[in-house]
């Protein structure tokens, strides 16, 4: 699978999921309409009820693609709804992948 891989963890107060949920799906739609070069961005959660994660998978065409992705106005309005509700436990972690083996799809 080509393209640039990237881990986000987001780690919501257990009482907050909801208000991240909600900002996350509308971060995913202006992606998807606005960011072309970005080939994958799926979210899933994780974690338990007491220590919430949610976690996107992300996946790029190229490195203009996710300097795109970083200087967005919906990234920048993610990171300032942040700033104001203090929805989360702890910083995003953003971990760069590098696929070694296995397979993405049998297709």
């Amino acid at each position: 699978m080509s393209g640039l891989h990237f881990l986000a963890i987001l780690s919501p107060k257990h009482d907050r999921v909801a208000r991240v949920e909600e900002i996350v799906e509308s971060v995913s739609s202006y992606v998807k309409e606005n960011e072309p070069g970005v080939l994958q961005y799926q979210w899933f959660r994780a974690g338990t009820e007491e220590e919430p994660k949610i976690v996107v998978w992300e996946r790029y065409a190229d490195q203009a693609a996710v300097d795109v992705h970083k200087s967005s106005s919906k990234l920048a309005w993610l990171i300032e709804t942040e700033q104001k509700e203090s929805n989360l436990r702890e910083a995003i972690q953003v971990l760069p992948l590098e696929p070694f083996t296995g397979w993405a799809s049998r297709s």
